[in-house]
């Protein structure tokens, strides 16, 4: 009998998260590599009595979803699947491959997805916690192994899509919006925004690893506990392919702009820890004090975060729309100075400037413009300047995100 061969794909880079969730079904594993980037996995079943002990191997390759082709192979998957006759949700389908960033393996050869095969149920865990699809080529599957699109034409309506982040209501230029979402997201929980600041409170730590001058070996325990921690807080459906990309780079290879980038994340960070009355808004150009800021969210310290998660309060959303105003004020003086330099009256701008007012008792104010340092901006240190157009900017994307204008984090403009 000829089996199918069997791949999972998923938009979530978790190759750790995959052993975490056979672990969680009480299954032997034997792995070749270490968990965050194993090569082959090898589950064991329970003994059984006069029986052969069942099997199921995984493989996972990160140079093969990092690699140059990446992109050319899921265009030939989304083309592969567009050619499947038409079912309902065809364009949401060829949407969510078109989304796949991570895959893995499935090394065998006896294994029927038609079947109630013991170990399908293993596969299917590890495809539903890293919010993946099973593909094989007469189908593609949804983690509990129904079908969203087959050869043949069949579509099961129960099957599940991967999330995926919805698209925001956009200006169509003739008055009307467009947009494939009946809803714009709402704005997050407080227990998704306490899971987002742990998130990048992991990334920004992993992004210092880089700058450490500690030895590398030690550097690399220190990596393994912070994915540690991420994997015992429960937070690794937060992070973003992206971000666990940066994570599960071995220490000294990450990219210096990517090092740059979520090093300014804090900036960000320091807003969600604010409005989660964990930490005090700064001064608007003065930084956050990273080791406070990353203490106050329980990086490390699983007891903590438990505390943390079991009760997040978040600020009223009329406290956030005040911030929003003052922080979208700041991010487009910034911007604003970088297009066209010189003064300006800020003072008359914030009472009855293009988004109608703001509270400008926060800022600094030299001459009637917004003081960097001791300084009219105009006047400033341009290192200065670079340092506040970068933290005005993380902490736009922050607060735009708590007011609910994207589901996805790095998926919020800050236009101004």
């Amino acid at each position: 009998m000829a089996f199918e061969p069997i791949n999972v794909f998923s938009r979530r880079i978790d190759p750790r998260g995959v052993i975490s969730a056979i672990r969680a079904l009480g299954l032997e594993v034997q792995l070749t590599g270490p968990d965050d980037d194993w090569e082959q996995v090898v589950v064991l079943g329970p003994k059984k009595l006069l029986r052969k002990r069942l099997t199921l191997t995984l493989t996972h390759d990160a140079n093969y979803y990092d690699g140059p082709n990446w992109s050319s192979n899921v265009l030939g998957m989304r083309n592969y699947f567009g050619g499947f006759p038409e079912v309902p949700r065809k364009g949401q389908i060829l949407d969510a491959v078109s989304r796949f960033r991570f895959a893995i393996a499935v090394n065998q050869e006896d294994l029927d997805i038609d079947s109630r095969d013991e170990r399908l149920p293993w596969l299917q865990a590890v495809c539903s916690h890293i919010d993946g699809v099973i593909f094989t080529p007469s189908s593609l599957r949804d983690s509990a192994g129904r079908i969203l699109i087959g050869a043949g034409g069949h579509a099961d309506p129960l099957a599940v899509l991967p999330q995926a982040p919805p698209i925001v209501e956009t200006d169509s230029g003739d008055g009307q919006s467009e947009n494939e979402e009946e809803d714009e997201p709402e704005p997050p929980s407080a227990d998704r925004v306490l899971r987002r600041a742990m998130a990048l409170a992991a990334v920004t730590n992993r992004a210092f690893m880089e700058l450490d001058e500690e030895p590398q070996e030690e550097l690399e325990e220190l990596r393994q506990e912070l994915l540690a921690w991420i994997e015992e807080a429960g937070i690794s459906a937060e992070i973003e392919p992206d971000e666990w990309e940066i994570l599960q780079i071995p220490v000294g290879a990450v990219p210096e702009q990517s090092t740059i980038n979520a090093i300014w994340r804090l900036e960000g960070l320091g807003v969600l820890a604010w409005a989660l009355k964990l930490y005090p808004l700064v001064v608007y150009d003065e930084l956050v004090k990273t080791a406070e800021l990353q203490e106050a969210v329980g990086i490390y310290d699983t007891e903590r975060t438990q505390e943390l998660l079991a009760r997040p309060e978040l600020r009223t959303p009329e406290e956030l729309e005040h911030v929003r105003r003052q922080l979208l004020a700041f991010n487009w003086r910034m911007v604003n100075f970088r297009v066209h330099p010189g003064a300006m009256d800020f003072v008359e701008f914030s009472k009855n400037c293009w988004f109608g007012s703001f509270d400008i008792s926060p800022f600094r104010i030299i001459k009637q413009d917004l003081a960097i340092g001791s300084a009219a901006i105009s006047n400033a240190d341009p290192r200065s300047i670079d340092r506040c157009n970068s933290a005005a900017r993380e902490r736009h994307q922050a607060i735009n995100w708590l007011s609910g204008y994207a589901a996805i984090y790095s998926e919020i403009d800050t236009s101004t």
